[in-house]
C-alpha cells in the first residue's frame, strides 16, 4: 500500500512539473539541528568589509533553544519567491541587499516538500522589508521566545510571528553563540517595482538616508582601510 501511495504521489508531482507548476521544496537541505547542527565557524561580525555605500547588510539567525535544537526538520527562508536556505537552530548567515523592497516568507514542509504553486503546507511568517544602503538589519527567528522590545531600534518593530526585526543590542547578545550556516554571503537584488508602486514613490516624499553607513552598534561607519579589504568567511 505504501509503495502504491508513493508511486501515485510521484505521478502527481511529475504531472504538475510537466504542467508548469512550481514545486516548493528543500529536499536534502531541511534536516534540523537534532540531525545535523550548524558546523560553520562561530559568529564573527562582517564589520566594514561590505559595500556599505551601495547595499544594506542583513543578518538572519535563530537562537539555540531546546525547541530549535531538538528539531528534525527546519523551515525554509524565502526571498521574493526563491528559497535561500533552511534555518537551523543555533545558526546564522548574512546577505548584502541592494536597496529596495523584499518579500520574505518562512515555510514549513514535510520531508522537504513545502507546496505546489499557490498551495503550501504551512506559511509560518511573511513580511516585506524595505532596505536602505548603509543600514544593518537583524532578522531573528524563534518560535517560542519572542524578543523584548528595545528603544534602540530606529524603525517601528517589524515582524510576523516568530520572524522579527530586532534591535542590535538583542541580536549582538545572542549571535555570539551561533554558528555559520553554509548558505548566504551573497548579494541580493530587490524585486521589480510595479508601475503603480513606482508612481506612489514619486509623490510620497521618501528618500534614502545619505549621512553615511552605520555599523552594528549604530555608529557611523569609518572608511575601509586596505588591511580591512578581506572577507573572513
Amino acid at each position: 500500500m505504501i509503495r502504491i501511495v508513493s508511486l501515485g504521489l510521484s505521478s502527481v508531482l511529475l504531472s504538475l512539473l510537466l504542467g508548469g507548476c512550481t514545486i516548493h521544496q528543500s529536499v536534502g537541505d531541511s534536516f534540523g539541528s537534532y540531525v545535523s547542527e550548524p558546523d560553520g565557524q562561530n559568529f564573527k561580525a562582517v564589520g566594514y568589509r561590505w559595500d556599505y555605500e551601495n547595499t544594506a547588510l542583513i543578518y538572519v539567525y535563530r537562537p539555540a533553544t531546546q525547541w530549535s535544537m531538538d528539531e528534525l526538520e527546519t523551515p525554509s527562508f524565502n526571498v521574493d519567491g526563491e528559497r535561500l536556505f533552511n534555518i537551523k537552530g543555533g545558526g546564522y548567515t548574512w546577505y548584502e541587499m541592494e536597496p529596495g523592497e523584499y518579500d520574505i516568507i518562512i515555510r514549513r514542509g514535510l520531508l522537504g516538500l513545502e507546496g505546489v504553486g499557490e498551495f503550501v503546507i504551512k506559511r509560518v511568517a511573511q513580511l516585506r522589508l524595505d532596505v536602505k544602503p548603509g543600514k544593518v538589519y537583524y532578522l531573528r527567528y524563534s518560535e517560542i521566545d519572542p524578543p523584548a522590545l528595545k528603544p534602540d531600534l530606529e524603525d517601528i518593530p517589524l515582524g510576523d510571528g516568530p520572524l522579527q526585526l530586532v534591535a542590535p543590542s538583542i541580536a549582538l547578545s545572542e549571535l555570539p553563540v551561533t554558528k555559520m550556516i553554509h548558505h548566504g554571503r551573497d548579494r541580493l537584488k530587490p524585486r521589480p517595482v510595479a508601475e503603480e508602486e513606482m508612481a506612489d514613490k514619486v509623490f510620497d516624499g521618501s528618500s534614502a538616508d545619505d549621512d553615511g553607513a552605520v555599523d552594528e552598534s549604530g555608529a557611523k561607519a569609518k572608511p575601509r582601510t586596505k588591511a580591512e579589504e578581506w572577507w573572513p568567511f
